[in-house]
């Protein structure tokens, strides 16, 4: 069984209930998901994981605060966390979302953590978002 550790930030609850819908998929995949606000996310939740997804939104575009933190804060004791952790992310937004998939490239790459798959960029606007976050649950407790 694939255990996911989840972490999203959420304003307004959108991207919280896109976290959620993923957990719905790694519980379909016969995972079990465990979904905590990014301010509450360690090196130690991570390191007793085998993926991670990350949930985030991205005002004045750029990462929100919260999620920078929480990268800024689990660098420290990264040796904590298995090198090549599998990595997916969720990028809501309401325009271009560039910027924080670089940002994200970025820390993957200096964790040491393996991409699982393209972000996804789930516009504000799209109606199907939910469902896309619940597909990548399902492929990220699949290990793809």
């Amino acid at each position: 069984m694939s255990k996911v550790l989840i972490s999203y930030q959420s304003f307004t609850g959108n991207c919280k209930a896109l976290a959620e819908a993923a957990a719905r998929g790694v519980a379909e995949a016969g995972g079990r998901a465990d979904v905590k606000n990014v301010a509450e996310t360690t090196a130690p939740d991570l390191a007793g994981h085998d993926a991670f997804i990350l949930v985030t939104t991205q005002p004045f575009q750029s990462l929100a605060g919260e999620t920078k933190t929480m990268f800024e804060r689990l660098w420290p004791e990264r040796a904590k966390i298995q090198p090549g952790l599998p990595f997916a992310a969720v990028i809501c937004h309401g325009t271009d979302a560039a910027g924080s998939a670089a940002a994200l490239d970025m820390f993957a790459k200096y964790f040491g953590w393996k991409k699982a798959g393209d972000w996804l960029l789930a516009s504000m606007t799209s109606s199907d978002k939910q469902e896309r976050a619940r597909q990548l649950g399902i492929a990220v407790a699949q290990g793809g």
